[in-house]
Order: structure tokens, then C-alpha cells, then sequence
């Protein structure tokens, strides 16, 4: 029970100050669904624990921040000037404070999208930095739920399932999430 409600309380930090560390740091006035600015583009954070199937538990809390311009587009928008595009840095660090490093994910080529429901999926290859170098080419999956939630998942056979078998959540900024960047630690 004890260790339940300690993962618990990670998990809820972990979406309180990941958010809030990438709003102080990168954000800057922005309008529309998912953050986007007047180039197309949508933000959010990542914050996600993974776990792993030997361990059982959870191993990894991740965090984070991605930008994209794929939210409320089609395949037909993007073309050799215009590509799709992806990108995200992921700090993993163990749940005993261990082991932190990072990881880029960069080079996103969109091979096929679709919707169903609130869920837009976008599928492509993608390039992600691992301890032994760049690993191209790794099928990677990202959806978009509801506008508000972005899960991302990397085949694990190409990644020797460094991330685990589940895909890495987080959130997308919404407009007042941006706008609300300088008003932490003040009272209203």
C-alpha cells in the first residue's frame, strides 16, 4: 500500500512541476488549441512514469517537453517545404533519484494519420539519441487525445525497450496554461 501511494504522489508532482518548469522556461504568447502559434505549432510537457516488465513496479519517472505541428491538420498540409514534424526532449531518472540522462527525438517523417473519436493518431519513423548514439528509423506512434493529453509511443524492439512496453504520457498546453506562465508564486 505504502508504495502505491508513494508512486502516486510522484506521478501527481511530476504533472504540477513539469508543466510548470516548461511554461516558466519556454513558452511565449500563444493562440489557438494545444498552445499553437501563428507558425502551426502546439507545445506540452511530458510526465510519465514507465514501467518496466522485469521490475514489475514502476522504474522511471519521465518528464520533459515536445512540440509538434500535426494537431489539427491533415497528411495533405505537409509536403517538402512544409514537412511534419516532431520533437521532443525526455530526462528519465529512477525512482531511487539514479540514473539520469536524456534523451532527443528528432527527424520525424509522417507515414499515415488518422482519427477516431477524440483521438488523432499520427504514425512516422523518428530518430531518438541513445546511450550508444542516434538510433534512426524507429517506428514511433503519437496521439493526441481529446486536445489535452499526448501519448507517445516508440516501437520497443528498436529502442531495446529502454522505454518500456507502455508509450510515455503528457499533456498539451492550452492557451491558459501559456498565458498563466508568470503568475506562480503570486497571489491574485
Amino acid at each position: 500500500m505504502k508504495k502505491e501511494f508513494v508512486s502516486l504522489l510522484l506521478l501527481s508532482s511530476i504533472f504540477v512541476v513539469a508543466p510548470t518548469a516548461f511554461v516558466l522556461t519556454y513558452a511565449v504568447p500563444y493562440s489557438g488549441i494545444g498552445g499553437s502559434k501563428e507558425n502551426g505549432s502546439s507545445y506540452g510537457s511530458i510526465a510519465s512514469i514507465q514501467q518496466m516488465k522485469e521490475v514489475n513496479s514502476p522504474s522511471w519517472i519521465l518528464s520533459g517537453h515536445w512540440t509538434t505541428n500535426l494537431i489539427n491538420k491533415t497528411k495533405t498540409d505537409f509536403n517538402q517545404t512544409d514537412p511534419a514534424k516532431f520533437d521532443a526532449t525526455v530526462t528519465m531518472i529512477m525512482l531511487s533519484g539514479s540514473a539520469r540522462h536524456q534523451h532527443q527525438i528528432s527527424n520525424f517523417s509522417l507515414t499515415d494519420m488518422n482519427t477516431e473519436n477524440d483521438t488523432k493518431t499520427y504514425s512516422g519513423l523518428a530518430t531518438i539519441t541513445m546511450k550508444k548514439g542516434l538510433v534512426t528509423n524507429v517506428p514511433i506512434e503519437i496521439k493526441i487525445i481529446n486536445n489535452n493529453v499526448v501519448s507517445i509511443w516508440f516501437d520497443p524492439t528498436k529502442v531495446e525497450k529502454h522505454f518500456g512496453d507502455s508509450p510515455i504520457y503528457g499533456t498539451v498546453y492550452t492557451n491558459k496554461d501559456l498565458e498563466s506562465k508568470g503568475s506562480i508564486g503570486t497571489t491574485r
